[in-house]
């Protein structure tokens, strides 16, 4: 009888070992969908502060959400962790077009994919970015290849090629030009094609305080307008040879608020960042802490929904099982929902 009777007592023990139950206090963990609204969301509000916060080279779209956990926040509110797949667009950072009408450039042009992570608070409805994490890469040239043998792939931003047909260009658009004379801020790409042999560069212009007419004199003292007055413009050119160019500037008018320094800083002249020598395209890598910050704690140290079962294996002593008086959490027999991602793809895979 005594063995049958340890032998019960095992078997509760090893059965209450087993049981996944809810742990104290309600998580209140939430798990939604990559496509859900409320992921779209948070991922406009994230690709807003991350286009807003690039330093250099272009805008980027939303390509797909590839994950998102909500967490808990002490004592109020959310917060939404999301990886977000972006691709290039033909927008420099210059250009006022809001990124809902920026066309994301094709695969036969050498795209670029960026990969970034964003913290955002949600409190009383809305949502703030807490820190973002990004970093972008080419498409491999064998992939363009594959698609359009004839394409031309990126160039480095260096190349003495492209820094001659950038030049060239430039020295073209304000001869032919009456308006105000134009100074190169910043390339943002280039592609070289051999037969025939051709240069396509991309470039970021600022408006300067001299005429065209006037640069021919003093060209040294040709300087951006005050920033109550900047403005910016961007330019496409294609050289063959010293006389065969062909060059297209738009000329933004001037949004208030907007001084771009940091372009000016680094680049005016033409002059590429130490960190930006020997590449082919303006890395979106940047980490950034938001307006926002986040203070208070998560609920149990951030759990991630849809990572960690809501059901925790919790050990019991004999005791415990065995006393009818002492209340036990209930067992939750839902089965764990966890999120559909990643989300749709808006343009293509890369």
């Amino acid at each position: 009888m005594k063995v049958f009777v340890a032998l019960l007592l095992l078997v509760q023990l090893l059965s209450y070992k087993a049981v996944r139950i809810r742990p104290h206090g309600p998580l209140n963990l939430r798990v939604i969908d990559c496509d859900d609204p409320e992921s779209e969301e948070a991922a406009a509000v994230a690709l807003n502060y991350i286009n807003a916060h690039h330093p250099h080279g272009y805008k980027y779209a939303l390509n797909s959400i590839e994950k998102i956990k909500v967490l808990p926040r002490r004592p109020f509110g959310e917060i939404f962790m999301l990886e977000l797949d972006l691709l290039e667009t033909m927008c420099h950072i210059v250009n006022p077009l809001p990124i809902e009408n920026c066309t994301v450039r094709p695969l036969t042009e050498h795209v670029v994919e960026g990969d970034c992570e964003v913290k955002l608070l949600k409190l009383d409805g809305k949502l703030s970015v807490l820190s973002s994490k990004c970093h972008s890469t080419p498409d491999s040239a064998e992939d363009v290849t594959e698609i359009c043998a004839d394409c031309p792939i990126l160039a480095l931003l260096n190349d003495t090629r492209v820094i001659n047909a950038v030049d060239l260009a430039l020295a073209k658009h304000n001869k032919e030009h009456d308006g105000a004379y134009l100074r190169l801020l910043e390339i943002g790409r280039a592609q070289i094609q051999h037969l025939p042999d051709s240069v396509s560069v991309e470039f970021a212009v600022v408006v300067t305080n001299c005429s065209t007419k006037d640069a021919q004199d003093h060209v040294d003292d040709c300087q951006p307008l005050p920033e109550d007055l900047t403005q910016f413009g961007f330019c496409e050119a294609a050289v063959t040879s010293k006389d065969n160019v062909r060059v297209s500037c738009a000329i933004y008018e001037h949004q208030p608020g907007v001084t771009h320094r940091h372009l000016i800083h680094d680049h005016l002249g033409g002059q590429l960042p130490t960190l930006a020598l020997g590449v082919k395209h303006h890395d979106l890598r940047h980490f950034h802490h938001g307006s926002v910050h986040d203070k208070s704690q998560s609920s149990s140290a951030e759990i991630p929904v849809g990572l960690q079962s809501p059901n925790p294996v919790v050990k019991r002593d004999v005791g415990a099982v065995l006393d009818p008086a002492i209340s036990h959490p209930p067992i939750d027999p839902t089965p764990q929902k966890f999120p559909v991602c990643p989300g749709r793809i808006r343009h293509f895979q890369v």
